[in-house]
This record gives C-alpha cells, structure tokens and sequence, in this order.
C-alpha cells in the first residue's frame, strides 16, 4: 500500500513541478523584477548596508542582521552539499549556469514576499518581538482567513514536522556511519536538541543563528577556496565549461536543458526559497525603519545561497577532472573529493558542516512553522501539541523510512508555493507603491522612514503597524 501511493504521489509530484510551478515560479520572479525595475540588483548597495546594521533592536524585534541569519540558517542545509552534487552530475556543469539564473529570478520573488510580511505583521500577543509571514499577508492583505489557516497548516506539516525528520534521519545515518552509535541514540540526542529549540524563544534562536550561521558558510567557503588553489589551473577551463555546457546542442536535448531547468526550479527551492512563503516569517519578526529594508536583506539570503554556497560545492566537483563521473554521487561525492584532496581532514570537515547545517536548518522550520501559527491562533495547548510533535517527529525520523513522507513534504510545498504566490500576484501593487515610497524617501534622506499614511487608504487595510 505505502509503495503504491508512494508511486503515484511521485508521479503526480512530478508532473505537479514540471509542468505547473515550475512556469508559475519562473513566471512570478520575472513579474516582479520587472515590475520593481531589477531591485535585486539595482539596490544591491542598500542591501550591504543593511546588512551591517548589527545592533539589538529596541523594541526587542530581531536586527536585520539576525532575521537574516535565521533564514539563512534554514536555506543553507544539507541540500546544498548532496542536492547540488546531485544537480552537477546527473545535468551536467550547465547546470550551476541555470541555478544562478534562477536565483537572479528569484531573488525578486523572495524581495517582494519580505516586503509583505513587514508591511502586515502585528505585535506579538507577549508584547515582546512581531509576528506576521505569508498567513499574515494572505488574511489581511488579500482578505481570506481560510487560505491564511491552509498556509500555516502546511507548513506546519512540511517543515515543523516533516523535514524536521528527514533532517533528524540525514543525521542518524551520519552520524551512525561515521561513529558507529545506533539510530537510536542519534535520535535522543536529536530529540534532545529539538527540545532546546522549541523552549529556546525567538531572540535566543536568533542569537544562537548570528553566531553560527556566519561560521559555518565561511568554513564551508574556505574548503571550497582551499580545493580552488589546489587546481588553480583548472579554473578558467571550469569556469568556461560551465557557460558552454549550459548552451550546447547536448545541453538542450534530453536530460539536458530542460531537465536541469526543471531540476533547478524545483531541488532549488529547496535551498533558497524564494517564493515558497517560509521565508517571510522570519522577515516579519525583525525590527526595521521600512518595510522593503527586510526585503533586500532577504533578497541577500538567495544570492549567499546559491551564488556562494552552492557555486562552492560545484566547483569542489567540477575542479578535479572526471570527478564528476566517478559514479558517485551526493554527500558521499563531496566527501570523497575532499578527503582525496585533504586526506581524513577533509571527509570529518564535510561531516561536521553538514551536521552544522542540517541543525541550524532545524531551527528555521520551527521558526518558520510557530511564527506562521502564532498568526492564525493563540491557543497555547495547540501551540505545545505542536512543539510536542516537532520533538517526537525529530526523534520518529531518525529510525523511518522515509520514501513517503519525502513525498508527502513534495506536495504540501507544492501547495504552500501555489497559495503564496497567488497572494503575491493579488499583492504586487503595494509591493510596487512600498519600493517607490523607498526610492523616493531614499532620495532625500540616508535612512527612510515608513509611515502607512503614504500609501493609498485601500492599501492600509490590514496594516497594524507603522503609524
């Protein structure tokens, strides 16, 4: 029964991406850059700037700098290791050509969905920090409280719950192959972190990220330049390959092309989000002075996501010639390339970092999964229910088998991408009006100042804040 419904989920899954989302994505992030004029790469000045804003909001929001970090923390996983090894072998080097393309594209989409869960979110009911995201902006915004309840359902079940345990069964594996300890004793010991996660609060979980998510993508960097000075020489004949790979008569038939842009669209929304409405939950608890500031900075995470991170595991296995073909693939690909090129070093440090990745990303989805249900319901038991699951779901999945829960998280994705950027088509006018108040306000002073009187009455509607 399982195997069956496992099969039909992954061909409906399948056709849903390709053939749907995939168009709607690509569709949507090219909507919005040019409707916002190239904003993620016209304002890439103000994003850096933004960026160093590092000092500890007064009304005790998280900094720009720590929203970041959340998200980037839940971006960059383990998918960015084993999902990319995967994308360079099987659709060839023209791939990371496509995966920058998305991002570029994309990078727009996720400016606008930031933007929005700003300009809607509310006051936490403790009075300390904000609540808001997608549930927010779709209730008020858009006007349907029943589509907001179906978006913070989903994604309480794919990332709360179910990639939480495919994260904790990655891990178990890992962790069992390296040391030799049962999946039962990784799954405690994930079960265990999972608990300090759910009791830690937001602004320790920020401050936990601000710390480790920087670390953690600049040693992942520097093995990625360590393996670049190894084959200096290579360089330039990679850099090439990966530009003529993406064009080629070969790239465009088969499983070239179209499938490395189907692949791109879909593996890497996993990686970078954009569009997908988990995101913008982070976006809405940190404290800024307008509302298109947290957009930027959010527009940032895609870019170190795939423009860095991503880029770095595919020239770890494009620099050494014929790698790419050994007939390995994923994590174990990396691994084995590293470990050749640094000897035993090399394989724990691959370890090690997918284990940083992988726990950082567990805080993102809790993160991202409350704040979405804090905007549809107060109730604290249903609130601890939930917490309950994501700790007995962690230590579930360190001993499951998980070929149809993986499927299950492909469709309730599906269904998250599809609500959000509905939303975010029906809300592009008050994207566009909020970057022209930007601009405008940009234009006469160093730090803008939002204030909802400057935009249209029709457009207040819902906005709590920023009197």
């Amino acid at each position: 029964m399982d195997e069956h419904l496992t099969r039909l989920l992954t061909e409906f899954n399948t056709f849903f991406w390709n053939y749907g989302l995939a168009f709607l994505l690509i569709g949507a992030g090219l909507w919005f850059t040019l409707r916002t004029r190239f904003v993620q790469v016209s304002l890439l000045g103000d994003l850096v700037r933004i960026l160093g804003r590092r000092t500890r909001a007064a009304s005790s929001g998280l900094t720009p700098f720590e929203a970041f970090c959340v998200s980037t923390g839940a971006r960059v996983g383990v998918g960015n290791i084993a999902g990319i090894a995967l994308a360079v072998t099987t659709g060839g080097p023209g791939a990371v050509f496509w995966m920058w393309v998305t991002a570029l594209v994309g990078a727009a989409s996720g400016f606008a969905e930031s933007t929005l869960a700003q300009l809607y979110k509310e006051r936490a009911a403790n009075g300390s920090g904000y609540t808001g995201g997608p549930a927010a902006y779709i209730a008020k915004g858009v006007g349907s409280v029943f589509w907001a309840g179906a978006f913070a359902l989903l994604l309480a079940l794919s990332d709360g719950l179910i990639f939480n345990s495919v994260l904790s069964n990655t891990m178990a594996i890992a962790l069992e192959t390296t040391t030799g300890a049962p999946r039962w004793l990784g799954g405690i010991l994930l079960a265990l972190y999972a608990l300090w996660v759910v009791r830690a609060g937001a602004k320790r979980l920020a401050g936990f990220a601000s710390r480790i998510v920087p670390f953690m993508v600049a040693a992942y960097l520097a093995l990625a330049l360590g393996m670049t000075a190894l084959y200096l020489e290579r360089v330039p004949d990679v850099i090439r390959l990966i530009f003529e790979s993406a064009f080629t008569p070969e790239a465009a038939t088969g499983a070239g092309l179209w499938f490395v842009i189907m692949t791109g669209v879909r593996r890497g929304l996993y990686s970078h989000e954009a569009g997908q409405g988990t995101v913008p939950n982070a976006a809405a608890a940190a404290e800024c002075a307008h509302p298109v500031e947290q957009g930027l900075v959010q527009a940032a995470g895609v870019y170190v996501d795939t423009l860095l991170v991503c880029t770095a595991t595919a020239m770890i296995v494009l620099l050494p010639e014929g790698a790419a073909a050994s007939g390995l693939t994923g994590i174990e690909l990396v691994t084995r390339i590293l470990t050749d090129a640094f000897g035993p070093a090399g394989g724990w440090a691959v370890f090690v970092l997918a284990l940083f990745f992988a726990l950082t990303s567990v805080i993102g989805n809790f993160f991202y999964s409350e704040m979405s249900l804090r905007v549809v319901t107060k109730n604290r038991t249903l609130l601890f229910a939930f917490r309950a699951a994501v700790v007995g779901m962690v230590f579930l999945g360190a001993q499951m088998s998980l070929g149809l829960v993986w499927n299950l998280a492909d469709l309730f994705m599906g269904l998250m991408v599809l609500v959000n950027v509905t939303a975010l088509l029906k809300l592009s006018r008050v994207v566009t009006t909020l970057l022209a108040d930007y601009r405008a306000r940009r234009a006469e002073a160093e730090e803008p100042v939002f204030s909802k009187t400057r935009i249209p009455e029709a457009m207040r509607r819902g906005v709590s804040l920023w009197d």
